[in-house]
């Protein structure tokens, strides 16, 4: 079982569309260029590598000074999920949640393996009735969430199981393309040591992390490479 596992999943990684991930990355940090909202669901094990995602995201490509990433996922605030679930609908956790803090600038990603769940497609029917840009990481046969994303990305499985593990692929390498893409741009205005942003102003570029470490952006450029 292990051989013929770890077989099948080194074909379905080499099988996931990298322009769209790629696209997808740039989408993530435009929301950073515009100081807005990135929003990520899931259930079960989804839900797991939601809040696994959004954690790297806004942890990862924080600079030392600036603004950060603004990102939530919207299956931690378990008082909201049982609220809404009893005193309106299951299928509406996330987009009671996302109503007062999403706008026509937000981008909602959600995973789904099936590309089914009923929550999930409801957060993406919501968020393109706004005009949020929408994200949707999926399995084989998850065309429902594939056709209302602005951004698909459909993994050549139906493998519970594998679906998982190359959403957290993709996960990894979307915060690994982001942090280089915020590195870059603060590099870009270091010259001037300024960056203006919208919503935000002037600040000071400094490229360390949390703990006054400069970002080694050696190891992102050549981790993304490999992928």
């Amino acid at each position: 079982m292990f051989g013929q596992y770890v077989a099948e999943y080194i074909g379905v990684l080499q099988g996931l569309d990298k322009g769209k991930i790629e696209e997808i990355a740039r989408a993530i940090f435009h929301a950073w260029q515009t100081n807005r909202m990135v929003f990520c669901c899931g259930n079960g094990g989804s839900a797991s590598s939601a809040s696994h995602f959004i954690m790297d995201l806004v942890k990862l490509t924080a600079p030392k000074r600036g603004p950060r990433l603004r990102a939530m996922a919207l299956n931690e605030n378990v008082a909201a999920i049982l609220a809404i679930s009893n005193d309106i609908a299951y299928d509406q956790i996330f987009v009671e949640q996302l109503r007062p803090f999403a706008d026509q600038h937000s981008v909602v990603i959600g995973f789904s393996t099936s590309g089914r769940s009923p929550n999930v497609v409801k957060a993406m029917e919501y968020a393109r009735s706004m005009g949020a840009v929408t994200i949707g990481i999926t399995g084989r046969n998850g065309h429902q969430l594939c056709e209302l994303s602005d951004y698909p990305v459909m993994i050549d499985s139906t493998s519970v199981q594998q679906v998982e593990d190359a959403t957290m692929v993709i996960g990894h390498l979307l915060v690994l393309r982001v942090r280089q893409l915020i590195e870059e741009a603060m590099e870009n205005e270091a010259e001037s040591s300024t960056l203006v942003m919208p919503g935000v102003g002037v600040i000071q570029p400094v490229l360390e992390d949390d703990l006054g470490v400069p970002f080694d952006s050696r190891i992102a450029r050549s981790t993304v490479a490999a992928g």
